[in-house]
């Protein structure tokens, strides 16, 4: 039986661009001229399974898609023998490298680097392998310490490592890593600061700031008057705090909170001198920083002698028509507290049709699903169901199909070679002719079948995705049923933020989202809760399936208790997806 093979290719982007011998093409190249080597010196030697791609991808960590899908393929037996043109291509880091040769053993499978060959069942075979991933993490992490000690010169002289420009500035044409004053977004700057200066509040600010119709800079681009649709107080306080408006420039910004004892000269925070001029005067920049300062000792002092009532689903519930986020409410009635998710002031002029909910009913049904999908012995197999029908995954032994269409190419590719033998020894008009056409039938054949494989290949990946996204979902679900009856409110909303995405509230009822798998992209599908006629006498709500995307458009929206066709629920099925 011939070997089953894996073949693994990569290039970084920095590699994409400069190294014409780490190509992808190059290294595809080299794999099948070996195989094809080792197959006429020993019949059947192994074929190609898949060639697995991580296109701009570095080998620090293992955090490639294509590589991840190897190791799957490893586990499940699919993959006998990785071949790799040389260990730089798949692993740059020694404790990663440890982790993939203990799979390896686990599994019985091997790998094969072309360049260095080594033996690696010998004690001396796996020492040089060992060796050479040192050196190539030693020389990954001496090529990162050059380029981070190059930006840190760079920032120390004032100038930007990259970024978009922020309001007030844009980037400058003539010299790269500085900003240019943008006259008319300065202006607003400087009005942006005397508003706080006036109110000494954050909200005040951004009501006043949207009457007067001044907007954030966009995150998509740097041109001049590109702007985001609203601000938030978080976008407020980050333009309030910038140093960057009295010509300062932050170095090593992330390592601010860090104790710099601890950090090499290069990361540590300073604050240098910027190469662009001040466009707020630093009077006004240093009262801003104090009413800040105030103000954020007020708000710990508030929380400190507040009773403490946490939002379980605050960060994850958001308004399904302007998409602002709801954050937790109190209000005080004769007798008790009343507690709500709601617009915040700066948006409560919204149109939007629900600007609050119960914080009671709305953790009530967000809580029994979620509880009803821990019991449910079927649950997931529902979710992986739903999940293949709305990505079109069917149930096929993809890797047969695959070997068989593969073995089909190569039985076409000796013909067109042998074809194009008899063309150069072709005498006679019709003898060409003949020779032509069948080379063009022979092509179409060809061209019909590698479509084939493609459209095959694209069918295991999405099954891929889909076996993720039932683990992914069935760990947390497990993490959730463990540790929620016990945890504190703190711990319940961190259990529920990694169980779910979003929750969208709408006129309709709540649209739950569950985190899945990256690269799970199902459009134009959502499945949507409402109330349906005679749910009221029911104590749980009743909820249909829709053909309508909304939010954001990426995400399956997941729910229980009764699930249907808009128009006809089925009330017998419970916990699908």
């Amino acid at each position: 039986m011939p070997l089953k093979i894996g073949a693994y290719v990569r290039v970084s982007t920095d590699e994409q661009a400069s190294a014409i011998e780490g190509s992808l093409d190059n290294q595809r190249y080299r794999l099948r001229t070996f195989i094809e080597l080792k197959n006429t010196q020993a019949n059947k030697w192994g074929d190609i399974i898949e060639f697995y791609v991580d296109d701009g991808y570095s080998a620090k960590d293992t955090r490639r898609p294509a590589y991840q899908r190897l190791m799957n393929d490893v586990r499940q037996k699919k993959i006998e023998l990785i071949l790799i043109t040389d260990l730089s291509r798949l692993s740059r880091n020694i404790f990663d490298f440890c982790s993939l040769m203990g799979e390896l053993e686990k599994t019985g499978a091997q790998f094969l680097s072309l360049k260095e060959q080594f033996d690696s069942s010998t004690p001396a075979g796996k020492m040089m392998i060992y060796n050479m991933i040192n050196l190539a993490q030693f020389e990954r992490e001496q090529v990162s310490e050059r380029v981070a000690l190059g930006t840190h010169a760079r920032s120390m002289r004032g100038l930007l490592n990259g970024g978009r420009a922020i309001l007030g500035y844009d980037k400058s044409p003539s010299k790269p890593g500085s900003y240019v004053v943008n006259e008319s977004e300065a202006a607003d700057v400087r009005k942006i600061f005397r508003h706080f200066l006036n109110t000494g509040s954050r909200t005040k600010t951004i009501l006043l700031l949207e009457e007067a119709g001044i907007k954030p800079k966009s995150s998509h681009g740097i041109k001049s008057g590109n702007t985001e649709s609203k601000w938030c107080s978080h976008t407020l306080g980050a333009l309030l705090k910038s140093p960057a408006y009295i010509g300062y420039h932050e170095v090593n910004k992330r390592n601010k909170a860090r104790d710099q004892s601890r950090l090499k000269p290069h990361q540590q925070y300073k604050l240098v001198k910027a190469s662009w001029p001040a466009i707020i005067s630093e009077t006004d920049f240093n009262n801003t920083k104090i009413l800040l300062d105030e103000a954020q000792k007020l708000e710990r002092a508030r929380f400190a002698n507040a009773q403490m009532n946490t939002y379980i689903l605050s960060g994850i519930l958001r308004c399904s028509e302007c998409g602002s986020p709801l954050i937790g409410q109190t209000a005080h009635g004769r007798k008790t507290t009343h507690r709500y998710y709601g617009h915040t002031r700066a948006h409560a002029k919204t149109d939007c049709a629900i600007h609050r909910i119960s914080a009671q009913e709305a953790e009530a049904v967000v809580l029994d699903y979620v509880l009803n999908a821990t019991k449910d012995t079927h649950y997931l197999d529902h979710v992986e169901g739903n999940l293949r029908q709305m990505r079109n995954v069917k149930s096929l032994d993809a890797a047969r199909d695959k070997r068989s269409i593969v073995a089909d190419i190569k039985k076409l590719e000796i013909k067109i070679e042998n074809l194009l033998l008899m063309q150069n020894q072709a005498r006679t008009a019709g003898g060409v002719t003949y020779i032509t056409n069948k080379f063009n039938s022979l092509s179409n054949e060809k061209a019909e079948l590698e479509g084939r494989l493609a459209n095959l290949t694209a069918q295991r990946e999405s099954e891929e995705l889909v076996k993720q996204s039932v683990q992914l979902i069935s760990e947390r679900l497990s993490d959730f049923r463990r540790g929620f009856a016990k945890a504190r409110p703190a711990m319940k909303k961190m259990l529920l933020k990694k169980l779910l995405k979003q929750v969208l509230v709408s006129e309709d009822g709540l649209h739950i989202f569950m985190l899945l798998a990256d690269g799970v992209d199902i459009p134009n599908h959502q499945i949507k809760l409402i109330r349906l006629e005679g749910a009221k006498k029911d104590s749980r709500p009743q909820f249909a399936l829709v053909q309508r995307a909304s939010g954001d458009g990426c995400n399956v929206t997941v729910h229980g208790s009764v699930i249907g066709k808009l128009g006809g629920p089925d009330r017998d099925r419970t916990g699908d997806l």
